[in-house]
């Protein structure tokens, strides 16, 4: 008796530290939801002249957008994918959904009259200690991050607290706490509920994954092409880098 006592006891302790049990199930895409093919586009800082590699001058954006209001594309916004993974809720045909990474100020500056002007939805992922700082670049703070989602163009989401170059490296622990500083910073800065993340880096593991799911978020984002509706589970889900494959995902949408 006192060692089954000791084995429940044990169980609720780690219950309680949020320890990701291996046996854990990840959330899965509700059967039938494969069609249609739904693209998920990443970039990351706008600007006028490239800075760094994965920049894109606003006059490419401008390209591109012009392209998806021309060539029949819907873009749906990330709620809208959320509903369609986990309930079978329809698409509009050709869908795609527009996502930036790592709150640049050119992303306010650049990107948000762009997609304003095409009445586009965007989904903005923030890493939440580097709000309204300079690193490497200079970041939105939480009034601009606001103004944005009053906006009606840019619904933000979370990028991890510090955007740590390996989630996987870190215990238990520390990874919960990049998840739920974020989220809370979040929902209370911006008063409304967080439930998508997005990998810094784009590294993760089935572990990062369960871990995510226990603190609260719906649907974790890669940066692994693919249809988004086809994602192994609600928290490993396919995006694809604007810089890169661009025309593959517009492309891929269209044959489908």
């Amino acid at each position: 008796m006192h060692r089954l006592r000791a084995l429940a006891c044990s169980a609720v302790v780690a219950f309680a530290c949020g320890v990701a049990g291996p046996q854990a199930a990840l959330p899965t895409v509700a059967p039938g939801t494969d069609a249609p093919y739904v693209a998920v586009l990443v970039w990351h800082d706008v600007v006028d002249r490239k800075d760094v590699w994965f920049d894109t001058t606003t006059a490419d954006l401008r390209a591109q957008l012009d392209r998806i209001a021309r060539g029949g594309y819907h873009v749906v916004s990330l709620a809208a994918l959320r509903d369609r993974l986990k309930t079978g809720k329809p698409l509009p045909p050709k869908p795609l959904v527009l996502t930036f990474d790592d709150n640049a100020i050119g992303i306010y500056r650049n990107a948000y009259p762009l997609l304003r002007s095409h009445r586009f939805a965007a989904t903005l992922f923030v890493h939440t200690n580097f709000v309204g700082k300079t690193t490497s670049k200079i970041h939105a703070s939480w009034a601009q991050l606001r103004e944005m989602e009053r906006g009606g163009a840019i619904d933000v989401q979370s990028l991890t607290a510090n955007h740590p170059p390996d989630l996987t490296k870190l215990s238990d622990a520390d990874v919960r706490h990049e998840l739920t500083l974020s989220k809370f910073s979040l929902e209370r800065r911006l008063g409304r509920g967080v439930f998508a993340l997005a990998y810094p880096y784009d590294v993760y593991d089935p572990r990062v994954e369960r871990l995510a799911a226990q603190s609260g978020y719906t649907l974790g984002f890669t940066e692994d092409a693919g249809n988004a509706a086809a994602s192994n589970s609600l928290l490993e889900i396919h995006r694809y880098s604007a810089l890169a494959r661009f025309d593959q995902a517009l492309a891929d949408v269209a044959a489908r």
